[in-house]
């Protein structure tokens, strides 16, 4: 990728972008979907914009793919069906796509919504909390970041295939690729209501792996639960994401309006020779 690129800060980005967020016309809520691997800085860059725009007098409201997880017995029974990578969480195929579109239908409502509730998933447990503990939203927001590792994600994106050789020890014949690949057309009618998106990119695949190592020793602190002990763990973990990460990397940003890299000092980088049609000034 050309190193020609605007460099900026947090507050900068966070500023152009919730800037030309509020300059989009929107009849009913408008929805942005943020989109990057783990680890990126999605959850802090959504927080600062939700911020920002909040301070300008738009309702805002983060909604995190990560919490639309399938519960953890709801994947070991794909794992006993399908093929036994399916019970680990993250890809395509993983996630309760009836439940988020349920979601955003009530949160994009015209009319005003009474009581919309928001699952929260536990990466620490690796399930979905009771209900008892989900979120719930009581007034509707006028902008929606719908933020996650594979907003966007396409079936053409990546091979049916083998690609690594992670997959071709675990799944040499492609069982569970090609089911990956097939789930995600149910995603379609979520992605296309997504009227900006942003693509957040670390600049090589080790950097994912460093920034959940260090996304699982905060939640652990947190939670007092780990459930990566090592930073091997952690890789063979990523290693489920490696092909679709990779694949949108590559295929994901002409589709984009804004394409975002991060370096490990968290500066970020407008990539200017980007086909995305709009630019950061």
């Amino acid at each position: 990728m050309n190193e020609k690129a605007l460099i900026m800060q947090l507050e900068t980005l966070v500023q152009q972008i919730g800037d030309h967020l509020m300059s989009m016309p929107r009849s009913r809520p408008l929805v942005a979907g943020v989109s990057g691997g783990q680890g990126v800085g999605k959850t802090t860059f959504c927080k600062a914009l939700s911020q920002y725009l909040s301070d300008a007098g738009v309702a805002t409201l983060s909604v995190s793919l990560d919490n639309f997880y399938l519960s953890r017995r709801e994947r070991e029974t794909l794992g006993a069906h399908i093929h036994p990578l399916c019970q680990t969480r993250g890809v395509p195929g993983t996630h309760n796509v009836g439940q988020l579109n349920e979601v955003m239908v009530a949160l994009r409502s015209k009319h005003r919504i009474a009581d919309v509730r928001l699952p929260v998933f536990s990466k620490s447990l690796d399930d979905v909390l009771p209900p008892a503990q989900w979120l719930s939203v009581q007034t509707q927001p006028e902008i929606i970041l719908l933020e996650g590792w594979c907003v966007g994600a396409q079936a053409d994106f990546i091979s049916p295939h083998p690609q690594t050789e992670w997959e071709r020890t675990h799944d040499g014949d492609g069982v569970w690729k090609q089911w990956s690949q097939t789930q995600a057309a149910a995603y379609a009618d979520i992605w296309a209501a997504c009227e900006c998106l942003v693509l957040m990119r670390q600049d090589n695949f080790e950097a994912i792996i460093d920034s959940r190592w260090a996304q699982e020793q905060d939640n652990a602190a947190a939670s007092g639960v780990w459930q990566f002990e090592t930073r091997e763990d952690v890789a063979q973990f990523c290693a489920h994401y490696e092909s679709w990460t990779l694949g949108m990397w590559q295929a994901l940003p002409p589709k984009c309006d804004f394409v975002i890299g991060r370096d490990e000092t968290f500066t970020y980088r407008h990539w200017l020779d980007e086909p995305s049609p709009h630019r950061l000034s």
